[in-house]
């Protein structure tokens, strides 16, 4: 699971809300992604968009991978 320091998550959340008010939401798409998405997102994500969206789109899935084992997408 990806490991990250409460000073991390804020420094990256700082920096993604500094890019939406810059309109650069590319920026912010990009640092929003290294965020470990919460594992009831990543189910519905995998859902609603497919396997294929949440991998070419490169989320960090690790959370999602400990709750529901690491071949979840696969099911």
């Amino acid at each position: 699971m990806s490991q990250l320091t409460n000073e991390q998550t804020s420094y990256i959340i700082h920096a993604s809300l500094e890019a939406a008010a810059r309109g650069d939401a590319a920026e912010e798409s990009r640092l929003i992604r290294l965020l470990p998405l919460a594992p009831h997102l990543a189910k519905v994500a995998k859902e609603m968009w497919g396997k294929e969206y949440l991998l070419q789109e490169g989320y960090d899935l690790s959370e999602a991978d400990a709750a529901f084992g690491a071949d979840w997408l696969d099911r």
